[in-house]
């Protein structure tokens, strides 16, 4: 069996690095630069399609429009059409359907509360919350 070794580097103290190393040239995950580019380089990516998703969120929201749910098939159809055509990022759209469907449930879910209560208020059953009691 192998002994795996510790990373050559020194931590920010001066003091040497503790944990194993994971290349060849003898550094751990944080001091191996190779890695270390690799991570930015994914941060960076990850970081555009957060600013993507937040920014299409933010021009949803702006829009204020009620949307019912017949409304839904048109605007995600253009949505694959803009993303097919190079003019809306799959994360935009991705997060257009997101805050469209939860606009739309969230809408739906309403509308059968207040269906339940009216029925419940018809039949009679409308009952009054049960006071809660003070235990000691």
């Amino acid at each position: 069996m192998r002994r795996q070794e510790k990373c050559s580097a020194p931590t920010q103290g001066g003091e040497p690095c503790q944990s194993f190393a994971i290349s060849d040239r003898g550094f751990c995950v944080s001091h191996d630069p190779d890695y270390q580019a690799r991570k930015r380089e994914g941060s960076r990516r990850g970081g555009e399609a957060r600013a993507n998703a937040r920014r299409a969120a933010k021009q949803w929201a702006a829009m204020g429009e009620q949307l019912s749910a017949a409304e839904l098939p048109a605007i995600l159809r253009a949505c694959m059409f803009s993303v097919k055509a190079g003019t809306l990022e799959p994360a935009q759209a991705q997060a257009i359907a997101s805050l469209a469907k939860t606009s739309v449930s969230i809408t739906t879910d309403l509308e059968l509360e207040q269906r339940i209560a009216a029925l419940e208020e018809a039949a009679g059953l409308t009952q009054r919350p049960t006071p809660l009691r003070r235990v000691s």
